[in-house]
């Protein structure tokens, strides 16, 4: 319970789970002068999520997803229940897929998580139940040599001019599309032993490294400006050459597939997954995982470990 006088009114609030949430309330109605809105929608919840904390993260659609959530919810905060959200879900699983209602799902646990730490919701999250639908493992798709040729030939003919090494160092380096237009002039370091690329715009917020050969670099030279960011937008003149010429790409992934195909080729010609790892950028194992399939050694090793071939050479005796 909050039991405490602002500017001459005593205000008394209940159902808090701890002392300490009470205690944060109590610091906030003083803080505030008692100017704490008793009637907050869900939309000025998120609002005010994005003014505190949204606004540092780097998931730049984060904010207005979460929005157009609470939106399609609508009322206020203080009538927001799990049955409202499942809801919700439900009727979003006619629209979109079960990995996308998943992410909203975690946009919004996260929401209140976030609010409850930061001293803006004094009550036990009402997400903390809701659990993410399980997800069939989903075969991720690449672009094969006669695919990358086709895609490069027809971004060659674009008019924007930094489509196409955008689309190169996506290839070489398996950095998503975001990372490589946000690349700066000192980010491309060549000297005489080594040419690589700095990508510090990115996801997790790691700084990595990847090297490049030294011919896209003298490329990235020629075609990039030579102050600032070296590349200006280019994924719409992307997406506008994949539907002009037709090419077919695996649904919802647009330029994530060059991302995909290089981390497919990566193992298929005898890379390890370890490096891999770092050149993605994944903090977590599983995610560079679902390409360990792809490794050659990967498959050799069927014919060699089976039981039946190893039997066949004298490894194992067969009993009657």
């Amino acid at each position: 319970m909050v039991d405490v006088a602002v500017k001459g009114e005593r205000i008394r609030e209940y159902g808090f789970k701890n002392r300490a949430l009470a205690k944060a309330r109590e610091n906030e109605l003083k803080q505030s002068g008692g100017a704490v809105p008793k009637h907050q929608t869900l939309v000025e919840f998120v609002d005010r999520w994005y003014e505190l904390h949204g606004r540092t993260l780097r998931d730049e659609y984060r904010y207005p997803r979460t929005k157009k959530i609470a939106e399609r919810i609508g009322g206020y905060v203080k009538d927001f229940t799990v049955s409202k959200f499942s809801r919700y879900r439900f009727e979003r699983l006619n629209e979109v897929s079960v990995s996308t209602v998943n992410h909203e799902t975690r946009y919004f646990r996260a929401l209140f998580s976030e609010m409850i730490r930061l001293g803006h919701y004094f009550s036990e999250s009402p997400m903390a139940k809701i659990k993410t639908f399980k997800e069939n493992q989903r075969e991720l798709e690449f672009l094969d040599d006669d695919q990358i040729s086709n895609l490069l030939n027809c971004l060659a003919q674009s008019k924007n001019k930094f489509v196409l090494i955008v689309a190169k160092i996506c290839l070489s380096t398996g950095a998503r599309w975001g990372e490589a237009e946000s690349l700066r002039v000192s980010d491309l370091i060549v000297n005489d032993s080594v040419c690589m690329l700095r990508f510090a715009e990115t996801k997790n917020g790691q700084v990595r490294y990847v090297q490049i050969s030294r011919s896209l670099a003298s490329e990235v030279l020629e075609v990039g400006n030579t102050a600032g960011l070296l590349f200006s937008s280019a994924k719409y003149a992307f997406r506008s050459t994949v539907k002009r010429f037709r090419i077919e790409l695996p649904e919802q992934q647009a330029t994530h597939i060059l991302r995909h195909t290089f981390a497919s080729h990566f193992m298929m010609n005898g890379g390890d997954i370890l490096t891999l790892q770092k050149i993605l950028g994944h903090s977590d194992i599983k995610l560079t995982m679902r390409y360990a399939h792809l490794s050659p050694d990967h498959l050799a090793a069927v014919l060699d470990l089976n039981p039946l071939e190893r039997l066949h050479n004298g490894y194992l005796t067969a009993t009657k």
